[in-house]
């Protein structure tokens, strides 16, 4: 079916951006299960009460012997505020945070030695929080947590080694800091990633975002231009009947000053009158032609002067260059620093599936100088011959401004017999002995917009998807539908109180989305939000704040919309298919107790649909499949390899490009672990 035929049939949903229109599906929930979160019984607050802070409790009291009595240090804690109200606690809002209120919390702690206070000074130095970001201080405040074997600082510094913020760039260093914060330490366990070659996100998304606007200008001043070249001609030819007109005038009043005849002379006047109001109205529009003219005259000059410093600001970013990741096989990193990936034995090609972006178009792709062809979403495909003896494979990408990324690997054949490949069942009947907690879902999803388009299979995407944790998961699973923005956060505070650090938590959302084009924030748009008003929008910084107060050890967003401020998928430890039992066994307990967070949503920033999957959409479908499918338990990296792959395929065919992302969530306290889904 074309993608015209779709159009009366297909709802979006939408991210409304100057210049741009970002289109989302969004999931649904109702108000039956997980009966201990009685959101409709508690008091409709000021929802702002129930974001995020950094809270600095009151000093205990404390008794030394039978005589002294004493006042202990202040604690600091993150949670919400009016949890910290109830608590005694001093806190800045949400909304009015800087850096110094928040260095009032956390800097006595740090300055104590204490690794979770260094982490948290460290993220406000690099947050920047109404400041320029300071990395170094940053990378200097991890130091010292990360030393102390803290997993959130040892993420965070990694993070800063792979994207080169404060220190050199080096990824090499940002792995062995992600294996360290995974665990995946011992003499049997490689660290696997899915490592991106990537220069810095924002820079990359702000030059699209200049470049856009560059066009969009340059559009406007064209048009402009031909609207100038058209006023000028028409006021060339107003002129001339203008001049036409004032001489008819003079020769009907020489006309009239030569004749006795009264009648003649009547007849005359009559036509000097008609002649004069004809004069005029010529002068009235041709002055209005000049007045337009010389208004776009400005206009033009303005939008070019615009234009010449967006470029010079486009200028001043540093070229990003092509990203390289490689989606399969995972990449390792071997003790002594080496990238490998490990083939087994007697296979003669191995197909390596990666993805290339680059922001200013991508020139040239080569993998062991020879050419390598992309698709219009950057993926590529590609068979390397193996043999006996380990090979380099080098994959090169050069972008229209002639910017360089290079990446490179070594193929290692494994000796001996092959490893069963880690299919559902293996896993399922190795991961039997291995406590992984409680599972909690809470699914939010929209239809019914007062101030936007309405949606159109965002409910029967959320309860579906409801059913199916619950009924094959065990899920203990709350939904919530046509939700306003106190009820999300409410639930969302709720739900916490329900959870050990041993526990797992789903949080699916699905629903209109807000992305802003200059801070790149992204939002979740509650039923009650309103257009060009953000009060009551929803900033994933909040609900990555709240994430950060749970003590669930694994947590899992499911965005069926835009969320910003994720990571890259490098600090995510991969399964190795060429494990045996007893390692399989240690790296799934090894991920179990390591803390996740992470996030699975259904595009970056392009348009996706809110249908194209029968009664759902098109991620929605996907990942219905792949859940509904799984015979055993299942990571969820492998869930997102197989959802993005079909997304792709099925909204290319509609003519769109959505393209699914993983990746962890920054500054909420992600570990390196991985959140696996356990059947029953």
């Amino acid at each position: 079916m074309s993608i015209n035929n779709w159009t009366d049939n297909l709802k979006y949903r939408h991210i409304l951006i100057p210049g741009l229109v970002l289109i989302l599906t969004g999931c649904v929930a109702n108000n039956n299960d997980m009966s201990g979160i009685a959101v409709d019984k508690l008091a409709r607050t000021d929802s702002s009460k129930l974001l995020p802070v950094d809270c600095l409790l009151p000093a205990q009291v404390r008794r030394l012997g039978s005589k002294m009595n004493y006042l202990a240090p202040r604690s600091a804690i993150k949670t919400t505020a009016a949890e910290c109200e109830i608590r005694g606690g001093e806190y800045v809002a949400y909304d009015r945070a800087d850096y110094r209120s928040a260095l009032n919390v956390w800097l006595e702690k740090a300055k104590q030695g204490d690794a979770e206070g260094q982490t948290y000074v460290g993220e406000i130095y690099e947050k920047g929080l109404g400041l320029p970001a300071d990395y170094q201080t940053a990378f200097s405040w991890y130091s010292k947590a990360a030393e102390q074997g803290y997993s959130r600082a040892q993420i965070n510094l990694g993070y800063l080694y792979e994207k080169g913020l404060g220190v050199k760039k080096d990824m090499l260093q940002a792995l062995n800091w992600y294996r360290r914060a995974s665990g995946v330490e011992g003499d049997d366990l490689d660290y696997s990633s899915a490592i991106e070659v990537k220069a810095t996100t924002l820079a990359q998304e702000k030059t699209v975002i200049l470049r856009q606007e560059i066009k969009r200008r340059e559009t406007q001043i064209k048009n402009l231009t031909v609207s100038l070249k058209s006023a000028r001609q028409q006021i060339k030819q107003e002129g001339k009947q203008l001049k036409d007109a004032r001489e008819k005038l003079k020769e009907l009043e020489q006309q009239q000053k030569n004749t006795s005849d009264e009648t003649v002379r009547s007849n005359l006047q009559s036509s000097i009158a008609s002649q004069k109001q004809k004069i005029k109205l010529a002068e009235s529009a041709l002055s209005n032609l000049e007045s337009t003219i010389s208004q776009d005259d400005r206009l033009v000059g303005q939008k070019t002067t615009d234009v010449e410093l967006q470029k010079q600001q486009l200028a001043s970013i540093s070229p990003a260059g092509p990203s390289i990741e490689i989606i399969d096989p995972a990449i390792f990193v071997t003790r002594s620093g080496e990238l490998s990936v490990r083939i087994r034995s007697g296979n003669s090609t191995r197909v390596i599936r990666g993805k290339i972006e680059a922001a200013a178009g991508l020139k040239k792709a080569m993998l062991n100088n020879r050419p390598l062809s992309i698709d219009s979403k950057g993926i590529f495909h590609s068979a390397v011959t193996i043999s006996n003896q380990p090979k380099t494979v080098s994959i090169e990408a050069l972008d229209n401004l002639g910017v360089k990324t290079e990446y490179s690997f070594r193929l290692i054949p494994k000796g001996g017999s092959n490893s069963p490949g880690i299919d559902e069942n293996r896993l399922g009947r190795v991961s039997q002995g291995v406590d992984f907690g409680r599972y909690f879902a809470l699914v939010i999803g929209n239809n019914e917009y007062e101030n936007f388009p309405s949606l159109k299979t965002a409910v029967t995407d959320a309860e579906q998807i409801a059913q199916v944790l619950k009924t094959k998961y065990g899920f203990d699973t709350r939904l919530i539908t046509n939700a306003d923005r106190y009820t999300i956060l409410s639930a969302m505070n709720e739900i916490k109180s329900k959870m050990s650090a041993k526990d797992n938590l789903i949080v699916y959302y699905a629903g209109h989305g807000e992305r802003d084009a200059t801070t790149l924030q992204g939002y979740w748009l509650p039923v009650d939000a309103e257009q060009e008003n953000t009060a009551n929008w929803i900033p994933n910084s909040a609900v990555s704040g709240l994430l950060n107060t749970m003590s669930a050890n694994h947590i899992l967003v499911i965005a069926d919309s835009c969320y910003s401020g994720s990571m890259t998928r490098s600090s995510v430890a991969r399964l190795d298919a060429q494990l045996n039992d007893q390692q399989l066994k240690k790296w799934l307990k090894v991920m179990n107790k390591t803390s996740s967070r992470t996030v699975l949503t259904s595009g970056g920033i392009q348009p996706v649909l809110d249908g194209g999957g029968g009664e759902h959409s098109i991620f929605a479908q996907s990942l219905l499949k792949e859940l509904t499918m799984a015979q055993g338990p299942i990571d969820a990296y492998k869930v997102y390899l197989k959802v993005s792959s079909e997304v792709q395929q099925k909204s290319s065919s509609l003519g769109f490009d959505q393209v699914p992302t993983y990746a962890p969530i920054q500054h909420t306290g992600h570990g390196g672990g991985e959140f696996i889904f356990v059947k029953g």
